[in-house]
């Protein structure tokens, strides 16, 4: 590491970063290889993925978890195309737009941009390329949305949500857990993509808040503060309210579907937020059986209320979700709804429609991949997650 840069101060280490933004040379950093260097699928730890734990200011966090996990980290960067991708916006015609990012996340959350502060220092990378990466699904509408499938269960037993947490097969064997203590008092765990903030990935809380969230195709990309920082912020929530009032903020750069659990309260909330070519959103609370992927169910954000006769304004289907969404449906149609947390993990666990299955293993050309599977139940503050396929995977318990 550069002891001189360790001693810049925090506007001196901005200024440089915003430096790398406007195409200004930058001095030593870590030099990684060159991205599209295809090293996936690696198998998933024997004993399940890693957990670091990290407390004390957000700086301390995000340099804790950055030297905790930077093996894991680099060697994705190393290799992701998005990450490759993002860096070349960010040096090129993207230097306004990534630069707005930052200003209104620094505007709203100045405390996150000390956590990728932290994380960069301990990568040993510039920052605005680190928080240009946290913006990778803005800069870049993805060729092969991998997304995510949920299933809740409402009833008077409580609430059950099962999510198969899906993503590019690169971060198979580079995923990690993360146990949190910010400044606010508010800890948190979280399934952690190498690189990103945690809150993308299923987290919960010790006041009992859960989040999930599934992956929505748009139509445009406006000014906004990134969905992950937004999607981090959340996991501070100290409560079910105060979680939705994150979720629906803006401005908003990306369109997101956030599950929302209050555990101690048994409540679950269907949140989908759009950002273009509007700032709308529909917040749903929702009792009895429930199937979400990726892309809007919401009457009034679907376009049409479902009846398929008007274009979809804000968001765009995509073969993945809407094959998963049929295989899905047609499961709970041919052998009734889900009982339990195991029947809904035999749900999750279905392989047909591959490649887009609900339990996804990369196919060919097809790299989009189950990385776990959580489970949460109500009013129980634990999240159980089977490390990798749901239909192989190792099971683990947490609890705060």
């Amino acid at each position: 590491m550069n002891n001189d840069r360790k001693r810049c101060t925090r506007r001196e280490f901005i200024e440089v970063s915003l430096a790398a933004a406007a195409g200004i040379a930058l001095g030593p950093r870590m030099t990684f290889g060159s991205a599209g260097e295809y090293e996936g699928v690696l198998d998933v730890p024997g004993d399940g993925y890693p957990l670091v734990e990290a407390a004390g200011s957000h700086r301390e966090i995000g340099l804790q978890i950055g030297t905790a996990m930077k093996e894991r980290i680099a060697g994705h960067l190393e290799l992701s195309s998005q990450y490759a991708d993002s860096r070349e916006y960010l040096g090129g015609a993207g230097a306004d737009k990534v630069k707005k990012m930052f200003e209104l996340s620094q505007e709203h959350f100045p405390h996150l941009i000390e956590e990728i502060e932290g994380m960069a220092v301990a990568l040993e990378i510039p920052m605005m390329e680190l928080f240009a990466f946290q913006c990778r699904a803005e800069i870049s509408i993805l060729k092969d949305p991998p997304g995510c499938s949920t299933i809740v269960i409402n009833n008077d037993d409580g609430v059950i949500l099962a999510h198969n947490e899906d993503g590019n097969d690169l971060n198979i064997g580079r995923m990690f857990l993360a146990k949190v203590t910010p400044p606010s008092g508010v800890t948190f765990l979280a399934f952690v993509y190498p690189g990103l903030l945690p809150g993308n990935g299923p987290s919960f809380s010790d006041r009992g808040i859960v989040q999930t969230t599934n992956y929505i195709q748009p139509r445009g990309v406006p000014e906004g503060i990134p969905r992950y920082i937004i999607g981090r912020q959340i996991l501070e929530a100290k409560t079910l309210d105060e979680a939705v009032k994150l979720a629906t903020m803006e401005p908003r750069a990306f369109s997101y579907h956030h599950n929302l659990v209050s555990l101690t309260e048994g409540r679950y909330l269907s949140v989908e937020t759009a950002a273009y070519p509007e700032q709308k959103h529909s917040v749903k609370e929702i009792e009895g059986l429930y199937v979400h992927t990726n892309h809007f169910l919401h009457n009034g954000m679907d376009g049409d209320g479902g009846t398929g006769t008007e274009p979809r304004e804000f968001d765009v289907p995509y073969e993945s979700s809407t094959t998963r969404m049929s295989v899905l449906s047609r499961a709970i149609d041919d052998d009734g709804p889900p009982a339990d947390e195991k029947e809904i993990l035999k749900l999750l666990a279905l392989h047909k429609g591959r490649p887009y299955s609900p339990c996804r293993h990369p196919e060919g050309d097809v790299h989009g991949a189950t990385l776990g599977t959580a489970i949460f139940k109500s009013p129980d503050k634990t999240m159980t997650l089977y490390h990798g396929n749901p239909c192989r995977g190792s099971e683990k318990r947490y609890s705060l």
